[in-house]
């Protein structure tokens, strides 16, 4: 079973929908991966809503948003409600799991809460460039990293019968790409589950 609450990456939606769609099968999650090599699964996205559709029957959600380098929908099913107090003409914070559909790049819309301070897309902006400015690892260096908090990972999981949760082992480990990754690895491999959303726990 999928993580449900891995860390979302703040981006651009250009950045998402001329990503490349990589489908992957068993325990890891699908993601598109840009030019620069960066995996997004899950994408937190500060844009306006252009469009907002909702079904009749109230199984279906969508909206339409748009950053200024490209426009993506946010769709929801049955649990609607996350849409319905946002209107055209909003600027809204998203977040959710990118997905693929007939050659459609879309988000399955987890949250989308109202952005009314203007100060919000400065800042915004300013940590996409930031990021996009920081200097990739080499690759063996990434590798030594994610071995190491492979191991940090299962030693927690060794220490915690129960379980632990992934926003506890970011609050401890750090650097959660990298974690991320590896919590995958060992979901992948069959070393540890997932009992309940978010949280992990060594078979």
């Amino acid at each position: 079973m999928p993580i449900e609450r891995m860390p979302a990456k703040k981006v651009q939606i250009g950045e998402v929908t001329s990503a490349n769609w990589v489908k992957m099968e068993g325990f890891e999650p699908s993601f598109v991966e840009t030019p620069a090599g960066e995996r997004i699964s899950r994408a937190r996205i500060l844009a306006t809503v252009v469009a907002k559709f909702i079904a009749e029957d109230g199984n279906f959600a969508a909206i339409t948003l748009d950053d200024g380098t490209d426009t993506i929908r946010a769709k929801c099913w049955k649990d609607i409600k996350v849409a319905q107090p946002v209107n055209v003409g909003d600027t809204v914070d998203a977040v959710g799991k990118v997905r693929e559909y007939n050659g459609e790049i879309y988000l399955n819309l987890e949250s989308a809460y109202k952005v009314t301070d203007p100060n919000m897309e400065l800042l915004r902006r300013a940590e996409i460039l930031q990021r996009a400015k920081s200097p990739s690892p080499p690759q063996e260096q990434k590798t030594d990293e994610k071995e190491a908090i492979r191991k940090k990972v299962i030693a927690e999981l060794q220490a915690a019968k129960e379980g632990v949760f992934f926003d506890d082992l970011a609050k401890k480990i750090g650097n959660e790409a990298v974690l991320e990754k590896a919590v995958e690895d060992l979901l992948a491999e069959g070393i540890c589950y997932e009992p309940s959303p978010g949280k992990i726990r060594k078979i």
